[in-house]
């Protein structure tokens, strides 16, 4: 079935229902702010669940078969979904604290202000994102890339492209995609992935949300505060870093065992740890 579901196919579709509901919502007066809003949801998350579920009809197969109810780590359920967006958030505070030496002073200075509408964005982060997204990413791109790639190959592609669609912060979605393939192949379930996924999902709306409380409306970075960013920026790193390294190091092995289950292919047993 997921050598039959063409990437091309999907591709499409989700492009023609952008351009659809955009000159829908547009026609129908809906307020600005929420059109691409609207219309991304529609695009990227509703008609590839549709799509998914109108061929697993057309085969005869159960989505359940992803969404086996498993029972899971809490400490590990936290650990995931913290310490890849601690890594993460090193690597991009030292990327842009590289940028400064070479922009003009001022371009990160000044942060225009910006109006969300928090339950809309809880809604859509925390319970629709981790649902849609682990289905469309873990579930069908993931497991399609199994069928052609070996685990190690399809964990790095199918985690780049995650991050892609999250553009300007997706250096931390890729390290979370990375871990939340092994969770899947670990557990053979996606439940865990989504709830680690919400949880995370919800610790950055929590941190935006008291961020966006301040009163303050630009953010003064002088020369003086480098030394201290560039501190944090190591330490972020360092302990992200070391617990990814421990995590893929003791779950790697499951890889093997999913393959053989799944897929019998010797691409995705034991010798694909050195690869990795």
């Amino acid at each position: 079935m997921l050598k039959n579901m063409k990437y091309r196919y999907l591709i499409l579709g989700t492009i023609l229902t952008l351009v659809l509901s955009l000159i829908l919502f547009n026609l129908l007066g809906l307020a600005s702010s929420y059109v691409m809003s609207f219309a991304g949801t529609l695009a990227l998350y509703f008609f590839p669940i549709g799509w998914m579920l109108y061929h697993f009809k057309k085969h005869h197969v159960s989505l359940r078969e992803w969404l086996q109810p498993i029972k899971f780590k809490i400490r590990e359920t936290i650990a995931a979904a913290l310490f890849p967006e601690l890594l993460g958030m090193g690597i991009l505070l030292l990327i842009s604290l590289g940028i400064m030496f070479v922009l003009p002073a001022g371009v990160f200075n000044e942060l225009s202000e910006t109006t969300t509408n928090w339950g809309l964005y809880f809604i859509s982060a925390v319970v629709l994102a981790p649902i849609c997204e682990e289905l469309i990413f873990r579930g069908f791109i993931f497991n399609k890339m199994l069928t052609r790639f070996s685990a190690a190959k399809a964990v790095i592609i199918s985690s780049v492209i995650f991050g892609a669609m999250h553009l300007t912060t997706g250096i931390s979605p890729t390290l979370v995609g990375m871990v939340l393939c092994v969770i899947f192949m670990k557990y053979g379930s996606l439940l865990p992935c989504m709830i680690i996924h919400s949880f995370h999902n919800l610790v950055v709306v929590l941190l935006k949300y008291f961020a966006s409380l301040s009163t303050e409306t630009a953010t003064e970075i002088t020369p003086a505060d480098m030394p201290l960013l560039l501190i944090m920026a190591g330490i972020f790193i360092t302990i992200g870093l070391v617990w990814l390294v421990l995590f893929f190091r003791k779950n790697w092995h499951y890889a093997a065992a999913f393959g053989q289950r799944y897929y019998g292919d010797k691409d995705l047993r034991s010798n694909d740890t050195k690869e990795l």
